[in-house]
Protein backbone atom coordinates (compact mmCIF):
# COMPACT_ATOMS: atom_id res chain seq x y z
CA UNK A 1 0.00 0.00 0.00
CA UNK A 2 1.68 3.59 -0.83
CA UNK A 3 1.68 6.34 1.12
CA UNK A 4 -1.04 8.15 -1.22
CA UNK A 5 -3.24 5.63 -0.12
CA UNK A 6 -2.51 5.73 3.41
CA UNK A 7 -2.62 9.06 3.58
CA UNK A 8 -4.22 10.74 0.66
CA UNK A 9 -4.02 14.75 2.04
CA UNK A 10 -0.19 13.92 2.17
CA UNK A 11 0.37 14.45 -1.47
CA UNK A 12 -1.47 17.46 -1.75
CA UNK A 13 -0.06 19.52 1.40
CA UNK A 14 3.50 18.77 0.05
CA UNK A 15 2.15 20.30 -3.41
CA UNK A 16 1.24 23.30 -1.53
CA UNK A 17 4.49 24.00 0.55
CA UNK A 18 6.61 24.20 -2.48
CA UNK A 19 7.87 27.59 -3.42
CA UNK A 20 6.08 30.34 -1.24
CA UNK A 21 3.55 27.76 0.07
CA UNK A 22 0.34 29.41 0.86
CA UNK A 23 1.69 32.81 -0.51
CA UNK A 24 2.42 31.25 -4.02
CA UNK A 25 0.14 33.31 -6.78
CA UNK A 26 -0.97 30.57 -8.16
CA UNK A 27 -2.21 29.15 -4.98
CA UNK A 28 -5.80 28.25 -6.01
CA UNK A 29 -4.64 26.34 -8.95
CA UNK A 30 -2.48 24.13 -6.57
CA UNK A 31 -5.50 22.95 -4.24
CA UNK A 32 -5.96 18.87 -5.07
CA UNK A 33 -9.00 17.54 -5.11
CA UNK A 34 -9.22 16.35 -0.91
CA UNK A 35 -8.35 19.59 0.01
CA UNK A 36 -11.20 21.36 -2.23
CA UNK A 37 -13.37 19.09 -0.09
CA UNK A 38 -12.32 18.83 2.94
CA UNK A 39 -12.17 23.08 2.47
CA UNK A 40 -15.34 23.48 1.08
CA UNK A 41 -13.87 25.03 -1.76
CA UNK A 42 -16.40 24.95 -4.84
CA UNK A 43 -15.44 25.32 -8.63
CA UNK A 44 -17.53 29.04 -8.35
CA UNK A 45 -15.07 30.38 -5.53
CA UNK A 46 -12.80 32.80 -7.11
CA UNK A 47 -9.07 32.72 -6.39
CA UNK A 48 -9.24 34.81 -3.36
CA UNK A 49 -12.13 32.95 -1.10
CA UNK A 50 -10.29 29.20 -2.58
CA UNK A 51 -7.12 30.92 -0.37
CA UNK A 52 -9.48 32.22 2.77
CA UNK A 53 -10.84 28.80 3.24
CA UNK A 54 -8.06 27.15 2.95
CA UNK A 55 -5.76 29.04 5.03
CA UNK A 56 -8.53 29.02 7.81
CA UNK A 57 -8.58 25.34 7.50
CA UNK A 58 -5.21 24.64 7.75
CA UNK A 59 -4.64 26.92 10.50
CA UNK A 60 -7.25 25.97 12.39
CA UNK A 61 -6.29 21.85 11.76
CA UNK A 62 -2.50 23.31 12.88
CA UNK A 63 -3.77 24.64 16.45
CA UNK A 64 -4.44 20.97 17.62
CA UNK A 65 -1.31 19.76 16.99
CA UNK A 66 1.22 19.47 19.27
CA UNK A 67 3.84 22.48 19.32
CA UNK A 68 6.84 21.30 17.58
CA UNK A 69 4.44 19.79 14.82
CA UNK A 70 2.67 22.56 14.81
CA UNK A 71 5.46 24.91 14.18
CA UNK A 72 7.09 22.78 11.33
CA UNK A 73 3.34 22.95 9.81
CA UNK A 74 3.25 26.23 9.98
CA UNK A 75 6.49 27.27 8.47
CA UNK A 76 6.38 24.79 5.76
CA UNK A 77 3.41 26.38 4.70
CA UNK A 78 4.59 29.62 5.47
CA UNK A 79 2.01 30.64 7.66
CA UNK A 80 4.50 31.89 10.12
CA UNK A 81 5.19 35.03 10.62
CA UNK A 82 8.65 34.67 10.64
CA UNK A 83 9.03 32.47 7.88
CA UNK A 84 6.34 33.85 5.98
CA UNK A 85 7.62 34.47 2.13
CA UNK A 86 10.40 32.56 2.12
CA UNK A 87 11.16 29.56 -0.48
CA UNK A 88 11.16 26.25 1.22
CA UNK A 89 14.66 25.50 1.88
CA UNK A 90 14.68 28.96 3.26
CA UNK A 91 11.61 27.93 5.92
CA UNK A 92 12.98 24.63 6.41
CA UNK A 93 16.53 26.09 7.15
CA UNK A 94 14.33 28.39 9.71
CA UNK A 95 12.94 25.42 11.27
CA UNK A 96 15.77 23.74 11.80
CA UNK A 97 17.69 26.40 13.56
CA UNK A 98 14.49 27.00 16.05
CA UNK A 99 14.01 23.60 16.89
CA UNK A 100 17.84 23.35 16.97
CA UNK A 101 18.43 20.38 14.58
CA UNK A 102 19.31 19.62 11.28
CA UNK A 103 17.67 20.52 8.12
CA UNK A 104 16.52 16.50 7.70
CA UNK A 105 15.36 15.89 11.03
CA UNK A 106 13.39 19.38 10.58
CA UNK A 107 11.97 17.56 7.04
CA UNK A 108 11.09 14.33 8.88
CA UNK A 109 9.23 17.23 11.32
CA UNK A 110 7.08 18.70 8.99
CA UNK A 111 6.36 15.24 7.03
CA UNK A 112 4.97 13.97 10.68
CA UNK A 113 2.99 17.02 11.03
CA UNK A 114 1.67 16.77 7.55
CA UNK A 115 0.50 12.87 8.48
CA UNK A 116 -1.10 13.86 11.54
CA UNK A 117 -2.74 17.09 9.41
CA UNK A 118 -3.85 13.89 6.93
CA UNK A 119 -5.90 12.37 9.92
CA UNK A 120 -7.42 15.39 10.95
CA UNK A 121 -8.70 16.70 7.31
CA UNK A 122 -9.88 12.91 6.68
CA UNK A 123 -11.67 13.58 9.79
CA UNK A 124 -16.03 15.28 9.05
CA UNK A 125 -15.42 18.88 9.89
CA UNK A 126 -17.58 20.15 12.78
CA UNK A 127 -20.56 22.47 12.34
CA UNK A 128 -19.44 26.38 12.27
CA UNK A 129 -21.42 29.08 14.28
CA UNK A 130 -22.11 31.86 11.98
CA UNK A 131 -22.24 35.62 13.04
CA UNK A 132 -21.64 38.58 10.93
CA UNK A 133 -18.92 39.28 13.63
CA UNK A 134 -16.05 38.97 11.54
CA UNK A 135 -12.13 39.55 11.02
CA UNK A 136 -10.62 37.25 13.37
CA UNK A 137 -11.42 34.39 16.11
CA UNK A 138 -10.58 32.98 19.74
CA UNK A 139 -8.68 29.97 19.74
CA UNK A 140 -7.85 30.01 23.56
CA UNK A 141 -9.04 32.31 26.30
CA UNK A 142 -8.09 32.30 29.79
CA UNK A 143 -9.72 34.38 32.98
CA UNK A 144 -9.17 34.86 36.09
CA UNK A 145 -11.81 36.63 38.71
CA UNK A 146 -10.38 37.84 42.09
CA UNK A 147 -13.52 38.58 43.82
CA UNK A 148 -11.29 38.94 47.37
CA UNK A 149 -10.34 42.59 45.90
CA UNK A 150 -12.05 45.96 46.14
CA UNK A 151 -12.64 46.35 43.46
CA UNK A 152 -12.60 42.90 41.88
CA UNK A 153 -10.44 42.30 39.10
CA UNK A 154 -10.61 40.37 36.03
CA UNK A 155 -7.66 39.59 33.52
CA UNK A 156 -7.96 37.49 30.19
CA UNK A 157 -5.30 36.39 28.06
CA UNK A 158 -5.98 35.64 24.85
CA UNK A 159 -5.18 33.85 21.32
CA UNK A 160 -6.86 34.86 18.35
CA UNK A 161 -6.63 33.54 14.76
CA UNK A 162 -7.05 36.52 12.28
CA UNK A 163 -9.82 35.56 9.66
CA UNK A 164 -8.73 38.83 7.24
CA UNK A 165 -5.30 40.30 5.88
CA UNK A 166 -4.24 43.42 7.21
CA UNK A 167 -6.48 42.87 10.48
CA UNK A 168 -4.76 46.07 13.00
CA UNK A 169 -7.57 46.51 15.47
CA UNK A 170 -9.90 44.34 18.25
CA UNK A 171 -12.91 45.76 19.51
CA UNK A 172 -13.45 44.32 23.00
CA UNK A 173 -16.52 43.75 24.98
CA UNK A 174 -17.38 43.65 28.19
CA UNK A 175 -20.05 43.84 30.45
CA UNK A 176 -20.74 44.26 34.34
CA UNK A 177 -24.24 44.00 35.36
CA UNK A 178 -24.96 45.55 38.65
CA UNK A 179 -27.73 44.05 41.45
CA UNK A 180 -31.23 44.61 41.04
CA UNK A 181 -31.74 48.27 43.24
CA UNK A 182 -28.36 49.25 43.31
CA UNK A 183 -27.16 52.18 41.31
CA UNK A 184 -25.62 51.26 38.36
CA UNK A 185 -22.20 52.91 38.33
CA UNK A 186 -21.26 53.71 34.27
CA UNK A 187 -17.33 53.11 34.55
CA UNK A 188 -15.63 50.11 33.51
CA UNK A 189 -11.54 50.33 33.09
CA UNK A 190 -9.48 48.41 30.98
CA UNK A 191 -5.51 48.31 30.65
CA UNK A 192 -3.80 46.31 28.47
CA UNK A 193 -1.17 43.60 30.18
CA UNK A 194 0.56 42.99 26.94
CA UNK A 195 -0.03 42.84 23.28
CA UNK A 196 -1.74 46.11 22.28
CA UNK A 197 -3.05 49.10 23.43
CA UNK A 198 -5.87 50.82 24.00
CA UNK A 199 -6.69 53.65 21.55
CA UNK A 200 -10.43 54.14 22.30
CA UNK A 201 -13.14 53.50 25.18
CA UNK A 202 -16.65 53.63 24.99
CA UNK A 203 -19.35 53.21 27.80
CA UNK A 204 -22.14 51.87 25.76
CA UNK A 205 -24.54 51.52 28.04
CA UNK A 206 -23.96 51.39 32.44
CA UNK A 207 -23.18 48.16 32.43
CA UNK A 208 -21.51 47.42 29.21
CA UNK A 209 -18.45 49.15 27.39
CA UNK A 210 -16.46 48.55 24.54
CA UNK A 211 -12.78 49.16 23.84
CA UNK A 212 -10.73 49.52 20.89
CA UNK A 213 -7.42 47.65 20.99
CA UNK A 214 -4.34 48.74 18.42
CA UNK A 215 -2.17 45.75 17.27
CA UNK A 216 1.68 46.07 17.52
CA UNK A 217 1.41 45.31 14.10
CA UNK A 218 -0.90 44.04 11.20
CA UNK A 219 -1.94 40.18 11.21
CA UNK A 220 -2.57 38.74 8.10
CA UNK A 221 -4.90 35.88 6.89
CA UNK A 222 -3.88 32.98 9.47
CA UNK A 223 -2.11 34.57 11.56
CA UNK A 224 -2.26 33.73 15.56
CA UNK A 225 -2.02 36.61 18.19
CA UNK A 226 -1.97 37.12 22.15
CA UNK A 227 -2.58 39.68 24.31
CA UNK A 228 -3.35 40.49 27.93
CA UNK A 229 -5.87 42.80 29.59
CA UNK A 230 -7.19 43.83 32.63
CA UNK A 231 -10.70 44.40 32.82
CA UNK A 232 -11.98 46.43 36.49
CA UNK A 233 -15.41 47.41 37.18
CA UNK A 234 -15.74 50.70 39.85
CA UNK A 235 -18.35 49.21 42.20
CA UNK A 236 -17.85 46.41 45.04
CA UNK A 237 -21.42 44.40 44.28
CA UNK A 238 -21.78 42.54 41.32
CA UNK A 239 -23.98 39.64 40.63
CA UNK A 240 -23.04 36.35 41.30
CA UNK A 241 -21.79 34.77 38.45
CA UNK A 242 -18.64 34.86 35.75
CA UNK A 243 -19.51 33.79 32.11
CA UNK A 244 -17.90 34.33 28.81
CA UNK A 245 -20.87 34.74 26.06
CA UNK A 246 -19.17 34.20 22.80
CA UNK A 247 -20.04 36.28 19.65
CA UNK A 248 -17.64 35.31 17.86
CA UNK A 249 -16.14 31.53 17.48
CA UNK A 250 -14.16 30.00 20.54
CA UNK A 251 -12.59 27.09 20.64
CA UNK A 252 -11.51 26.87 23.83
CA UNK A 253 -12.54 28.79 27.09
CA UNK A 254 -10.78 28.34 30.80
CA UNK A 255 -11.54 30.56 34.00
CA UNK A 256 -10.89 31.04 37.53
CA UNK A 257 -12.29 32.78 40.14
CA UNK A 258 -10.98 33.47 43.39
CA UNK A 259 -13.08 34.26 46.35
CA UNK A 260 -12.93 35.65 49.49
CA UNK A 261 -11.96 33.62 51.84
CA UNK A 262 -13.43 35.21 54.96
CA UNK A 263 -16.73 34.59 52.92
CA UNK A 264 -17.54 31.63 50.55
CA UNK A 265 -20.59 31.13 48.99
CA UNK A 266 -22.01 28.08 50.17
CA UNK A 267 -23.16 26.96 46.70
CA UNK A 268 -21.10 26.96 43.26
CA UNK A 269 -22.12 25.35 39.86
CA UNK A 270 -21.15 25.15 36.24
CA UNK A 271 -23.13 27.08 33.07
CA UNK A 272 -22.52 25.18 30.42
CA UNK A 273 -23.87 26.70 27.40
CA UNK A 274 -27.28 27.95 28.63
CA UNK A 275 -29.46 30.78 27.38
CA UNK A 276 -28.34 34.08 29.28
CA UNK A 277 -32.20 34.01 31.00
CA UNK A 278 -31.47 31.11 32.82
CA UNK A 279 -28.61 32.64 34.16
CA UNK A 280 -30.67 35.58 35.61
CA UNK A 281 -33.40 33.13 37.55
CA UNK A 282 -30.41 31.59 39.36
CA UNK A 283 -31.37 28.28 38.75
CA UNK A 284 -28.99 25.86 40.30
CA UNK A 285 -27.34 23.84 37.12
CA UNK A 286 -26.66 20.44 40.02
CA UNK A 287 -23.18 20.27 38.30
CA UNK A 288 -21.90 21.30 41.35
CA UNK A 289 -17.82 22.67 42.27
CA UNK A 290 -15.89 22.68 44.92
CA UNK A 291 -14.22 25.58 45.88
CA UNK A 292 -10.47 24.12 47.05
CA UNK A 293 -9.08 25.72 50.09
CA UNK A 294 -7.26 28.41 49.05
CA UNK A 295 -10.98 29.64 47.68
CA UNK A 296 -10.55 29.38 43.84
CA UNK A 297 -12.70 26.97 41.37
CA UNK A 298 -11.33 26.18 38.16
CA UNK A 299 -13.09 25.21 34.96
CA UNK A 300 -12.66 24.79 31.37
CA UNK A 301 -14.92 24.31 28.21
CA UNK A 302 -14.23 23.48 24.37
CA UNK A 303 -15.94 24.34 20.95
CA UNK A 304 -18.28 27.13 22.32
CA UNK A 305 -21.49 28.01 20.80
CA UNK A 306 -22.16 31.65 19.55
CA UNK A 307 -25.00 33.13 22.05
CA UNK A 308 -24.79 31.17 24.94
CA UNK A 309 -23.09 31.46 28.01
CA UNK A 310 -20.59 29.29 29.92
CA UNK A 311 -18.49 29.85 33.26
CA UNK A 312 -20.21 29.38 36.74
CA UNK A 313 -22.79 30.59 39.38
CA UNK A 314 -22.76 30.69 42.76
CA UNK A 315 -24.80 31.54 45.89
CA UNK A 316 -24.47 32.38 49.29
CA UNK A 317 -26.80 31.15 52.29
CA UNK A 318 -29.16 33.98 53.83
CA UNK A 319 -27.46 35.61 56.15
CA UNK A 320 -28.93 35.64 60.24
CA UNK A 321 -29.86 39.10 61.68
Amino acid sequence: MTEENTFPFVRELNELRRGRGLDAADLHQRIGPCLREACGITDEDQPAAARHKLVLRLTELCGRLPADLRLAALAAFGLHEEAAGEFLDRRISWLASVLDRDPRTARRRIDLAFRRLDELLDAPASARDLHPLAGWYVESMKAMLSLDRDPPDLQEERRIVAEVDELDELVLSFSVPAEPGSDPVPDITADVLFGGEIVEARQVSASHAQFVMRLPSPLRLGQRHEYGIRFTPRRTSLRPYYVMTPLRRCEEFSVRVRFDRADPPSRVWRLNGVPGRVIDDGVDSGDALTVNRVGEVGLEFHELHQGLSYGLQWAFDPRED
